[in-house]
């Protein structure tokens, strides 16, 4: 019998030997951190030190891209006019740029590409005194408002081009939310992915014309270092933030956002991101579905009084790219919820979703929840006089009905804007759980 179990067991482990094991997340050594964020989701599917605040260089830009599209809406056909702040505050700077020159009047379409492709510090502050009211400051003001917006816990701008400044960091993560929202912004993944070389016609102030020419390897067609996943990027380099590198990779129908950070050599940085491309796109081949009403949780509801009763909040269904060897199984759904909700107040509900399973990284994403059941609680009290809210009767009610059904179409709005901004809560720890969640459930 003790033959009979040593054999099987020896038999168990040529099996399990001969499975394919699927390969931890790259340990670099070369580069400092890294981010892979699913770009339609906001899910960390792999990192490292990616919440280690470091220098951005000229990764900088993606957020004065992304405010100079969202300030256009679409409509370029605008012209800027170069100020002495926009070249002069440049000057004693080992700064690239498009020798632009104080009076000189560039379209809005010419800056953006100049900023994107060829880098162009001087372009990237004519960006930022558009969109921050006719000043430098008031743009930096911009991007930091907007990081604070979409979250970020871990990133402060002193300028919008990236030259090294104690007080200018971001993190991968961060930079990985800043570069999902941009995306959403018009025309910015236009300009983002562009390869062809743009040409600048000549202006009032220069005779010249002007050409910019992609400038990422990774990214052109006949380089050792093309990698053919890689759609979009922008590249940053100082000698104190060394090599940064920032892109969107598609592949079989999945959109993945890289960030890496602080790689020491650009031979590192191209090896690295080679790493980091074949990983993610051999462990994520495909989204799993979560169905809507996966879990369900009660929230008290008041008139502005006493509490009208509860309604019922389910989590709404979202895509996920899970590693082979998970399901929808190894999703854990929890709810962020306010005590009570008052009627005609913003209503700041919200599913969790957390990775588990030890494949992947552990982490998680916000969703809008779903309201049920409003309609019926109004019913439930119509008629009824609410103490302390200054009698409210039918009619105030037939109000908080119309109220709460703007709320229900306002939840429908927001769970739209989902795909188009991140989470507002800074980025999930590794190994760490949603704040804030209860009524967990699988």
């Amino acid at each position: 019998m003790k033959q009979y179990i040593a054999a099987l067991a020896l038999l168990l482990l040529i099996l399990l030997c001969g499975l394919p094991a699927l390969a931890a997340a790259p340990a670099l050594t070369t580069t400092e951190a890294y981010c892979i964020m699913d770009a339609e989701t906001g899910l960390v599917l792999a990192e490292q030190n990616m919440n280690e605040r470091l220098h951005p260089a000229s990764t900088t830009k993606v957020m004065t891209l992304g405010l100079a599209c969202e300030k256009a809406a679409g409509s370029w056909d605008v012209d800027l006019t170069v100020s002495h702040e926009d070249v002069y505050s440049l000057a004693g700077t080992d700064s690239s740029h498009i020798a632009l020159r104080e009076g000189e009047v560039v379209p809005l379409e010419d800056i953006l590409y100049a900023t994107a492709m060829a880098s162009a510090n001087d372009g990237a502050n004519v960006l930022a005194s558009y969109f921050g009211g006719g000043t430098i400051a008031g743009g930096v003001e911009q991007m930091n408002a907007q990081a604070a917006e979409l979250g970020l816990q871990n990133t402060q701008f002193v300028n919008p081009h990236g030259i090294s400044d104690e007080e200018h960091y971001t993190s991968c993560y961060d930079l990985a939310q800043i570069l999902r929202w941009a995306l959403q912004q018009p025309g910015f993944e236009t300009v983002f992915t562009r390869s062809e070389i743009y040409t600048m016609p000549s202006t009032n102030l220069q005779p010249v014309t002007r050409y910019f020419s992609l400038q990422d390897l990774m990214r052109v067609g006949s380089s050792q270092y093309y990698i053919p996943y890689i759609v979009g990027s922008k590249t940053g380099y100082t000698n104190i933030a060394r090599y940064n590198y920032v892109c969107l990779a598609e592949y079989n129908g999945l959109r993945l956002i890289c960030v890496a950070m602080r790689s020491e050599l650009k031979i590192d940085k191209y090896n690295d991101l080679r790493t980091l491309m074949d990983y993610a796109f051999s462990t994520w081949t495909g989204y799993t579905e979560i169905p809507a009403g996966a879990a369900s949780a009660q929230l008290e509801v008041r008139g502005g009084g006493p509490e009208l009763g509860g309604v019922t909040v389910t989590s709404p269904g979202i895509s996920l790219p899970l590693a082979a060897g998970l399901s929808a199984a190894n999703v854990e759904i929890g709810f962020e919820l306010p005590e009570v909700y008052t009627i005609g107040e913003q209503l700041n509900a919200y599913a969790v979703y957390t990775v588990t399973g030890g494949l992947q990284a552990e982490a998680s994403v916000r969703v809008p929840v779903k309201v049920e059941g409003l309609s019926a609680l109004f019913e439930q009290n119509r008629g009824r006089k609410l103490d302390g809210s200054g009698g409210i009767m039918a009619k105030g009610l037939r109000w908080s009905l119309v109220l709460g059904a703007v709320v229900v179409l306002l939840g429908a709005a927001a769970a739209a804007r989902f795909l188009l901004h991140p989470a507002r809560a800074g980025g999930p720890e590794k190994g760490g759980r949603p704040p804030a969640a209860r009524h967990n459930k699988k």
